[in-house]
């Protein structure tokens, strides 16, 4: 009986303790489950429509300066601009509804930690945390927003995740991803370009010239030099260098150049002839077209009110215009109009747009210095060279301020055949005996409305090639007028050419052709066949 009791209430002990045992078990496996719950889900889930972004903000830190830098692109009043660049306008809705699509479907690939004090080693610390005191460590934030300002999305994106390579969709390396206000860390596969180069984010092509279509390029190479006025004033004014006209007949035509220089007594123009031991350089006249044609934007400056169009004769020089135009090498001269360090190129087309580029001062400076400067007050080109020094220093190459304005030159156009000569074509046709003599009549009518049927549909023509350089004109005024641009210290060279580059000595008479003759890359050592001498007669390929 006992033994039976005793047998009893020890199955009944262990029993007790197996449910007690289940019972932990299954308490702490929802806790469990808690904590890894968000495991492979979307960080916004209600983030749906890339195209519902109007607003991306990139926040990251410097820790050599302690400073956080804000790149911005938003949509303000129906266009894309960029505030951290004085409102540019930004070439970004593609660009930026790809990134929204990215930065919409991220996950929660893998729960990394939830200490605080792991944050500094993965990169995830706010670049806006103010409370922290390390300086490094700090992650770039993204923030995308709607044009009601509700944010979509927010996340502080660290460093990348070492030994992960991409995933099997293709999304990209896993990197340490943290949402700003939150403790726990997560491994994400991130493949959006959340780029904050001001480059990236506009379209870089300044003239956006069809190179085929440049027919003309002058060269007005003065000098500023140093004068006062009559009552004593000092004064900056232009000093006469030569004016270099090259022309072409058709988009791969070779280039005539003529020359003129200013009477010293007189101030007009005489046409010089090119001197007979030189000849005009086709292959750096080319070089120029080509750089025409890609002239980038790497910095973007605002005019102050008042001077977007340079050429205004109701200008008022006010003194920040003035000191704006100084401080980056250009001037206004009363009774002159506008000059610059460089003097002008002026590029014309055959749509009768005619582009006038005046050349600046230099610019040292890189990243969001070179791409935005500094405010206009504090930005002075004339230190001693002491910070031109410092940047060149520190791996800063030379880039130069560029002032474009753009006008209409309808000669540009060409014009319809003029009836008189129309006429005359036809009066000396008669003159001739036609095949058949009794079709006479009928074929001279025909001929008659033919012509006068094209001559209504080249007028027709010509007037609306004269509509529409006038519309196009008016687009780039308004593209160029509110603006000063940074380009290229090589695109300079390139384009704003004198005479020593726009001429090249003649090659002497009877001198051996380039290497290969000039002929296809295919025929080996020149000529086929190994004709002796080149050409016969005397005959050099090219010429």
């Amino acid at each position: 009986m006992n033994t039976d009791l005793t047998r009893t209430l020890t199955f009944v002990a262990v029993a007790l303790m197996l449910t007690g045992a289940s019972f932990v078990i299954h308490r702490e496996r929802p806790v469990k489950d808690r904590e890894f719950a968000d495991q492979g889900q979307r960080f916004f889930p209600d983030f749906n429509d890339p195209l519902a972004c109007t607003d991306l903000e990139v926040i990251t830190f410097d820790p050599s300066t302690a400073s956080s830098t804000r790149f911005e692109v938003m949509l303000k009043n129906g266009k894309w601009v960029i505030p951290s660049h004085y409102d540019y306008p930004a070439d970004a809705r593609d660009r930026l509804s790809k990134t929204a699509g990215a930065v919409m479907d991220l996950t929660r690939d893998t729960i990394r930690s939830d200490k605080v004090e792991l944050q500094q080693s993965m990169g995830v610390i706010d670049p806006l945390d103010t409370k922290t005191a390390t300086l490094e460590g700090r992650g770039q934030r993204v923030t995308l927003r709607d044009s009601s300002g509700k944010i979509l999305a927010d996340f502080i994106i660290g460093k990348e995740i070492p030994g992960t390579e991409r995933s099997k969709d293709g999304k990209g390396k896993q990197r340490y991803v943290r949402v700003p206000g939150q403790k726990r860390t997560y491994g994400v596969a991130v493949n959006a370009e959340l780029s904050t180069k001001f480059a990236d984010w506009i379209e870089t092509n300044l003239l956006k010239v069809d190179t085929g279509k440049i027919r003309k390029v002058v060269f007005d190479n003065y000098k500023m030099r140093e004068a006062r006025s009559a009552d004593g004033r000092p004064l900056v004014v232009p000093e006469r260098g030569e004016l270099i006209t090259a022309t072409r007949k058709e988009s791969f035509g070779p280039w005539a150049v003529t020359i003129q220089k200013a009477d010293p007594r007189t101030h007009q123009w005489k046409t010089t002839p090119i001197p007979a031991n030189q000849e005009v350089n086709e292959d750096r006249l080319r070089s120029l077209v080509e750089a025409l044609g890609d002239l980038k934007i790497v910095g973007v400056r605002p005019k102050p009110p008042g001077l977007t169009d340079p050429n205004d004769p109701k200008l008022e020089l006010t003194v920040p215009i003035v000191l704006s135009l100084q401080n980056r090498g250009f001037y206004l001269s009363p009774g002159h109009g506008l000059f610059s360090d460089q003097g002008d190129v002026t590029v014309t087309t055959d749509e009768g747009v005619s582009y006038t580029l005046r050349y600046g001062g230099p610019v040292f400076a890189t990243g969001d210095e070179l791409s935005a400067g500094t405010p206009d007050a504090a930005e002075k080109t004339d230190d001693g060279g002491k910070k031109t020094a410092e940047r060149k220093s520190k791996g800063a190459q030379e880039n130069r301020y560029l002032l474009v304005t753009v006008s209409f030159d309808p000669d540009a156009i060409a014009k319809p055949a003029e009836a008189g000569s129309a006429e005359k074509a036809k009066s000396d046709r008669s003159k001739e005996l036609p095949d058949n003599v009794f079709a006479h009549e009928t074929e001279t009518a025909e001929q008659k409305k033919a012509a006068e049927e094209k001559a209504k549909r080249d007028r027709e023509d010509y007037d609306r090639k004269l509509a529409d350089g006038k519309k196009k004109v008016k687009e780039l005024a308004d593209r160029f007028g509110p603006w000063y641009y940074v380009t290229p210290g090589s695109s300079f060279n390139q384009i704003n050419l004198d005479i020593n580059a726009v001429l090249k000595p003649k090659t002497p008479p009877g001198a051996a052709p380039p290497a290969g003759g000039g002929m296809p890359a295919g025929f080996p050592g020149g000529l086929p066949g190994g004709l002796p001498g080149g050409l016969p007669g005397g005959l050099r390929p090219g010429r």
